[in-house]
């Protein structure tokens, strides 16, 4: 997450192949995730103190995954589609010069296959029958090309197929699910403008939703980003930097400021809950949340002081503790990125995207439990 002067990161139907298959089995059908008030953070900073304070907790954090961060309109090095950069995970790497997309040997068969563009409404879902994912793996890395690499917020639009990638001061790109880009670079809308730090999908209404730390909450057309409505979220929410649609229907909102995970009515109008994020989690500097396919777990981050991601429940239950990303635990395991925050799961083969805070690169993960089309089960009900 970028705050203003603080950088700081989707989900129903689609056919998909082969994933299809493994729906049958995995659902039983018959056949078978406090900040002081000044709200510093590593994304971005609320003010030039705290952004000078965000970036030092940042690179001496990140080093342990690798790299520094660097300061609000710059990149730690932005690179162009096709830019050659070396996969950490085990097995032999990849390139396509094409995509600008590199592999270790786990990608999976569902790669190949998942960004068909089939909208056939799948089968129901017994969500009991799912198995719940606990941890991912790297597998490949790619370029989304966006000119203003600080990647800050995504969605994966179920209906067709396909992930939004937007960047903090309102640059987005549609992308197949194996990394190529569908589109040419477009605009966020100027009411999620220019402090973007947060999204997800609405899969029953069809709508992209956009959040920014101001907390200001833009519900879009999920292709073309063009205004439906908006609204001003209150509740003492401070630096909203992440958003989530659970499946009981009401929105999760990393409140980074508070270090608290708000949950609201799917209105935005009243308040279900608090989770204390520091207290219940020992996740400090919240700043990613996405529900898990497939699950009703949600796999939660922080970028600063240190970047962790772990994955809890609706009420904050600790499913799978906190731990650092890139490295040998679950969660989020290998590729090593050296910031990351946009974060997302794509319930068409069960994968996690996690993006750059500060460069134009995503990474993909597999799920350790394989790939699974989950869409039915991401429906709220």
């Amino acid at each position: 997450m970028l705050v203003m002067n603080h950088m700081r990161i989707p989900r129903t139907w689609g056919a998909r192949a082969i994933a299809a298959l493994v729906l049958v089995a995995a659902c039983g059908d018959d056949g078978g995730e406090t900040r002081g008030s000044d709200g510093s953070s590593a994304t971005a900073t609320a003010s030039a103190t705290a952004t000078t304070s965000a970036t030092a907790t940042s690179a001496a954090s990140a080093s342990e995954g690798s790299g520094g961060s660097a300061s609000e309109g710059s990149s730690g090095g932005s690179t162009s589609a096709g830019t050659d950069a070396t996969s950490t995970s085990s097995g032999s790497a990849s390139t396509s010069s094409s995509t600008g997309v590199e592999s270790s040997g786990a990608v999976s068969s569902s790669d190949a296959s998942s960004s068909s563009g089939s909208t056939g409404e799948a089968p129901g879902c017994d969500l009991g029958q799912v198995p719940d994912t606990l941890g991912f793996t790297f597998a490949k890395k790619f370029d989304t090309g966006i000119p203003d690499p600080v990647l800050q917020a995504t969605y994966y639009n179920t209906q067709d197929d396909e992930v939004m990638v937007m960047s903090f001061s309102g640059k987005a790109r549609r992308m197949a699910l194996d990394g190529t880009p569908l589109a040419d670079v477009i605009d966020v809308p100027p009411e999620a403008q220019p402090k973007l730090d947060g999204a997800t999908y609405d899969p029953v209404n069809h709508r992209g939703l956009l959040i920014t730390q101001g907390c200001m909450l833009v519900e879009v057309e999920p292709q073309t980003l063009q205004v439906i409505e908006s609204q001003q979220l209150g509740f003492g929410m401070s630096i909203c930097a992440g958003l989530a649609l659970g499946l009981d229907n009401n929105l999760y909102i990393a409140s980074y400021g508070t270090d608290e995970m708000v949950v609201l009515s799917r209105d935005g109008k009243s308040e279900i809950r608090r989770v204390d994020m520091i207290a219940k989690v020992q996740l400090d500097g919240f700043d990613g949340i996405t529900l898990i396919a497939g699950s009703e777990n949600f796999l939660v981050m922080s970028t600063s002081p240190a970047a962790i991601a772990a994955i809890i429940d609706g009420f904050g239950n600790v499913i799978v503790p906190v731990a650092p990303i890139g490295q040998a635990q679950a969660p989020l395991k290998g590729g090593m990125p050296s910031l990351p925050d946009a974060v997302l799961t794509i319930c068409g083969n069960g994968h996690a995207w996690l993006c750059e805070a500060y460069n134009s690169i995503c990474f993909d993960y597999v799920p350790d439990d394989g790939d699974k089309d989950a869409c039915p089960c991401l429906i709220p009900q």
